[in-house]
């Protein structure tokens, strides 16, 4: 969370944010969250219901008469949200990255299956290629309980180890994972994800029950051989070298490798759109600083004469461009929004349209670079003495009038009296200032010299790179003696922070995807290399009665080639089905999209192919008179 620096009681909050409608005694507005403790044997279902019951009749006492009705109304039509604070308050930080977590919960799951899948071949590869030295040791006597715990604790012994291993990385990676995640916050966010008991207790549970699970069927295997049967065998053929079990775990490592490398590539390619789209804006060389105000800086103060002289300050140093003061950080997914409809329509039953607002003195658009389609910009004279403009998107005006001009008409905003009687005096060009994944975000612009307000910040076009000039602007604005630099920051910064959240979990997943990928392509070179040590002879007889050396190649990479090919078929398959699992986290793309499909299969194909490739060579390089004297 974000722990507070101070401590102040609530009842001198006015006195510190002057200005704010966010009062004590506010009775058009609610803002606060109350937080108590339930009697014993009381539930969160019975203090809702309780409460619920008589907030209708709470909020018509609180109500002022002397609210206009569509506002009041509104404030009467609030609903009670009830809720377990066990966890603490709502926390952006959890909301923004539950679903994040959980998918990457889910992929850490799918790393474990193939994780075990490849202990289990391993141990199964290891218990075939001990079968002799087993079998002689139970002919002499061993019994099968000691082999199948020999085998046992050889399983044990590898999944500790690699628990323990993996510890040592999630201490290190748990805080880079906060780094990632609290990257460019306002103030210090505290996350402790150090592992602790429940971690390390789920830990050595996971890998005991892994090395337990996983090490049964070759210590099962092991005990249940005939000695003399095996001590008769003698070399495989090269079809059925490899047993059917270890090809079907070889064939479920590719499918879950390709179903984590297809999550991995949609995840990637949608950040990449993202990071890469046409935000309707030029956010190079922008830089935004937000301003707070000094201890009764804004006392007996004109705002819009502060304002103006603020702007004429800073457009005056050299290496600005312009510059623009606005309510809103730009782009920003938490604006201010309200319901916009026509003055000719009823404001109770009328056409009405959610649109996000955004106050903004009259060099916005061109500090932004975002153009007017029709009608003028804000002026100066746009002030509190003069009739109300504004200027909206093209998305918002063809909403309100479909069947007309929009440049003229009057609108209302919200239910204040002072947001009424607005005239449209422009239309500007969509552009995605507030939400960067939505272009079609209806929005209002208003000048913010008719709504004169002490909150805000300052949006500076430079002729250089913008972090040169962000220590001398800080400057220039403190010397006014009105205002602090709360915090500055390019554009382009501010972007690449609302992206986090595609980042980290586009950069983890890749990450265990080329991890899934590296376990299932030592895998099959693992079931590769241990057919073809088990197949010498044979090999050498091939190659002893006239089979060429890439024949041998051909038919290793063949079978590598099949197993491949089947687990990449089932894989698909199972991604299309659990494709709905990360439908939502994509921007611009399908979750069936073609091409990550194809290029995902092709890299999972070539890494498997080189993966076989070395045990083929060892294979077609087998001297048969060396061969002939294995056995």
């Amino acid at each position: 969370g974000e722990p507070p620096d101070v401590t102040i009681p609530i009842t001198a909050y006015p006195q510190l944010a002057e200005g704010n409608e966010f009062t004590l005694d506010s009775r058009s507005i609610l803002w606060l969250s109350v937080i108590g403790r339930l009697k014993d044997g009381v539930t969160i279902e019975q203090a809702r219901a309780q409460l619920q019951s008589f907030w209708p009749e709470l909020l018509l006492a609180t109500a002022s008469t002397e609210t206009p009705g569509p506002r009041r109304q509104r404030f009467l039509s609030m609903g009670l949200e009830v809720t377990s604070a066990a966890k603490g308050l709502t926390s952006g930080l959890r909301s923004q990255f539950a679903r994040p977590l959980y998918v990457l919960a889910g992929i850490v799951g799918l790393i474990l299956l193939v994780t075990c899948v490849n202990l289990a071949n391993l141990m199964l590869a290891r218990a075939a290629a001990r079968s002799h030295e087993m079998s002689v040791r139970v002919a002499i006597g061993a019994s099968r309980w000691s082999l199948t715990r020999q085998v046992l604790s050889e399983s044990l012994s590898l999944s500790l180890s690699g628990a323990l291993l993996g510890l040592a990385f999630a201490f290190w990676g748990s805080r880079l994972l906060v780094a990632l995640m609290t990257q460019g916050s306002l103030f210090p966010v505290t996350l402790d994800v150090s592992p602790d008991l429940r971690v390390l207790s789920l830990t050595a549970s996971v890998a005991i029950l892994t090395g337990i699970l996983f090490g049964v069927a070759p210590a099962w295997r092991s005990s249940r051989e005939d000695p003399a049967t095996v001590l008769q065998q003698n070399a495989r053929s090269l079809s059925s070298g490899t047993g059917k079990l270890s090809k079907a775990l070889i064939i479920s490592q590719v499918a879950l490798s390709l179903v984590l490398l297809l999550g991995a590539g949609l995840l990637t390619r949608s950040f990449e759109k993202l990071r890469s789209i046409d935000l309707g804006f030029q956010k190079e060389s922008l830089l935004e600083i937000t301003l707070y105000p000094k201890p009764g800086g804004y006392q007996k103060l004109d705002l819009n004469s502060y304002h103006k002289q603020l702007l004429a300050r800073i457009s005056s140093l050299p290496g600005v461009g312009s510059v623009s003061f606005g309510d809103a950080t730009i782009p920003s997914p938490q604006g201010w929004h309200d319901t916009v409809s026509p003055m000719t329509a009823d404001s109770s039953t009328g056409a009405r349209f959610l649109a996000n607002a955004a106050e903004v003195s009259p060099t916005f658009f061109r500090t932004l670079g975002i153009p007017l389609l029709r009608g003028r910009d804000f002026t100066e004279a746009d002030d509190q003495h003069h009739p109300r403009v504004a200027v909206v998107n093209s998305n918002l005006a063809e909403r309100l009038f479909p069947n007309g001009d929009a440049i003229g008409k009057t609108i209302r905003f919200g239910f204040m009296p002072e947001y009424e009687n607005i005239e449209i005096v422009g239309i500007a060009r969509n552009a995605r200032i507030f939400d960067i994944r939505d272009a079609t975000t209806p929005v209002i612009f208003l000048s913010s010299f008719q709504y004169p307000h002490e909150w805000g910040g300052l949006l500076v076009r430079t002729k250089e790179a913008p972090e040169a000039l962000a220590k001398t602007i800080g400057h220039d604005v403190e010397s006014l003696g009105r205002e602090y630099v709360l915090r500055s920051r390019t554009v382009e910064q501010v972007i690449s922070m609302q992206l986090v959240e595609e980042r980290v979990t586009a950069m983890l997943s890749g990450f265990f995807a080329t991890l899934a990928l590296l376990l299932a392509s030592i895998g099959l070179y693992g079931l590769m290399s241990y057919a073809v040590t088990r197949r010498t002879r044979e090999i050498g007889i091939r190659v002893a009665v006239g089979a060429q050396r890439k024949n041998v190649l051909w038919i290793v990479l063949r079978e590598t080639l099949a197993l491949t090919l089947v687990g990449v078929v089932i894989g698909i398959l199972c991604a299309l089905a659990a494709s709905r699992l990360v439908a939502s986290m994509l921007f611009g793309l399908s979750p069936n999209d073609l091409p990550t499909i194809g290029g995902v299969s092709l890299v999972l194909l070539i890494v498997a192919l080189l993966a076989g490739y070395l045990p083929a060579r060892r294979a077609s390089a087998i001297d048969p008179m060396v061969a002939l004297r294995t056995e």
